[in-house]
């Protein structure tokens, strides 16, 4: 297959972290399948990916030049794409920009959606959230299939009856698995990697759980003390965005990291975050406050599982206290966990998904 990747308005920093290792994990494992990729983004900036064709356009300007920039961006990425002439292209889905629509009529079309953009988009301001609910459903009328990585995502979509859809979580490349010894802590440490602006990574729960077990300590990666509007306890290093090298160095001293605590805030359940599986990687024993698509239901002693609710971390306060303690000196059996999180066969049923769209298409 010849496959257009496309990202369109994933800020430049998701690109150099998560988001992006995540992509060239893709990539990368395409290609050593046999196919064709190559990845189309439009991007404010430059990212990471100098071999793949960047669209760079000007946002440092007001709201309607910066759309009218975003928007000749998207015409020359398209002219690019024809150019291309792909089997099938794969859209990580993004806000509508004008002539977006133009791109599902070069090739079959596959979504992947990654939350509930209703509620993304009700964060970043009236124009931004309107112009999403006017048009998404254009974009998911157009789209030949929709992947997700959840139940719960798959099931909030405008999808029409002749759609494709899968549900693939995210996972991890198994074969780069790195498990750290077990620091030897005086105090447990517990440690949340998050970025900000994002309320349901539960950062503000976590600070107050701090404050009210000073024998426990926490570590909040990717938030700096002005990011969030509550004295930071003595017990609690804010380390601001640090690169993977020196998340690292912070996880090497972790007894247990965190996944996200609130995501009821986002009026989810469900989740399979990149962070959590890169923890799994260094063997971390983890504190989930969600469902989690491929862990929660594994009943492992080195995962701790509490409830979704806003009050989560001050009701389990000591259950949270008691397994960061018991984690001390214990690291995740990894092995029992890589056959659910492995990438390379999640991309196995990604690229037999494309296979049935173009085949359905024909």
């Amino acid at each position: 297959m010849r496959i257009a990747y496309i990202t369109i308005h994933i800020a430049p920093e998701l690109m150099r972290g998560g988001v992006g290792k995540k992509i060239k994990t893709q990539l990368d494992l395409w290609r050593k399948a046999g196919h064709q990729v190559v990845l189309f983004s439009l991007t404010p900036d430059t990212i990471p990916f100098s071999e793949e064709r960047q669209f760079i356009f000007d946002a440092k300007t007001n709201l309607l030049k910066r759309e009218a920039n975003r928007a000749l961006g998207l015409i020359r990425m398209l002219d690019a794409v024809r150019i291309y002439q792909p089997d099938i292209i794969y859209l990580r889905f993004g806000l509508y920009s004008y002539p977006l629509h133009k791109l599902f009529k070069i090739a079959p079309t596959v979504l992947e959606v990654n939350s509930d953009d209703r509620v993304e988009y009700s964060t970043r301001g009236k124009f931004f959230y309107w112009l999403n609910r006017l048009t998404r459903g254009l974009t998911f009328s157009l789209a030949a299939g929709v992947i997700a990585p959840t139940q719960e995502l798959a099931r909030i979509y405008p999808l029409k009856k002749d759609q494709a859809t899968a549900i693939i979580s995210n996972g991890v490349n198994v074969d780069s698995v790195d498990v750290l010894p077990p620091p030897e802590n005086i105090k447990p440490v517990l440690t949340l990697v998050g970025s900000p602006g994002m309320n349901w990574h539960g950062v503000d729960k976590l600070i107050r759980f701090a404050q009210a077990n000073p024998d426990v300590f926490v570590n909040i990666v990717g938030y700096s003390p002005t990011d969030v509007e509550q004295p930071i306890p003595a017990n609690v290093i804010m380390h601001g965005y640090l690169t993977y090298a020196q998340i690292r160095e912070v996880l090497v001293k972790t007894d247990v990291a965190c996944g996200t605590l609130a995501l009821h805030r986002k009026n989810m359940q469900e989740a399979c975050p990149l962070k959590v599986r890169e923890a799994v990687l260094y063997g971390l024993p983890l504190l989930l406050g969600y469902y989690d698509t491929d862990l929660s239901d594994l009943n492992l002693p080195t995962v701790l599982q509490i409830p979704n609710t806003e009050d989560n971390l001050t009701t389990y306060a000591e259950q949270v206290r008691n397994f960061a303690f018991a984690m001390m000196g214990k690291r995740l059996d990894f092995y029992a966990v890589a056959p659910y999180l492995d990438q390379s066969k999640k991309e196995e049923d990604r690229l037999a998904f494309f296979e049935s769209v173009i085949v359905g298409e024909r």
